[in-house]
């Protein structure tokens, strides 16, 4: 049997990581190869305030729920998953990667021009979300990434790339 094989798409605020990792899930299914998707902001929408150090309530929601989606996957049969959230220290990572037991782990940073983020978060995002703050978040990220892609693209040919570059194609 062959050893599952992960991704996690990480980057700042609105450079596409839940977009680019559906089109991931939709190449890959096409394909016939049984893909789990999950976005962790989707798993962790709950809880208190964040500490200022540690791992975040938020970030311990995330992996133990990472850990329990993937094992549901795995006996299921998924031999891919793809995860999209935001990755930004070698703890984090590490921690994301450990939930995903078993697996092969490469770790992606998506890189979008700041005009296309602007265009595409136009309509998506809420009165409290700020560019800039997302810019400059995205300007800070820690060097933790196996590769990176631009997501300059329509999200088919994004996902393509990053399928080739993880060595995933057929």
């Amino acid at each position: 049997m062959t050893v599952p094989q992960a991704l996690l798409l990480s980057g700042g605020g609105g450079v596409g990581k839940t977009t680019i990792a559906q089109a991931i899930g939709r190449l890959l299914t096409s394909r016939r190869q049984l893909t789990g998707v999950l976005d962790l902001d989707a798993v962790a929408q709950f809880g208190p305030p964040q500490p200022a150090d540690g791992f975040r309530f938020h970030d311990r929601l995330k992996i133990r729920n990472l850990a329990a989606v993937w094992t549901t996957y795995r006996e299921a049969g998924a031999q891919f998953m793809v995860v999209s959230g935001h990755v930004e220290s070698p703890e984090l990572r590490a921690a994301y990667t450990s939930a995903l037991t078993d697996c092969d782990v490469q770790m992606v940073r998506l890189l979008t021009p700041a005009d296309l983020i602007a265009e595409r978060t136009r309509t998506t995002r809420g009165p409290d979300w700020s560019l800039e703050a997302a810019l400059a978040e995205a300007a800070n990220h820690q060097p933790i990434q196996d590769f990176t892609v631009t997501n300059d693209r329509v999200p088919a040919e994004v996902a393509g790339d990053i399928v080739r570059t993880a060595g995933w194609s057929d």
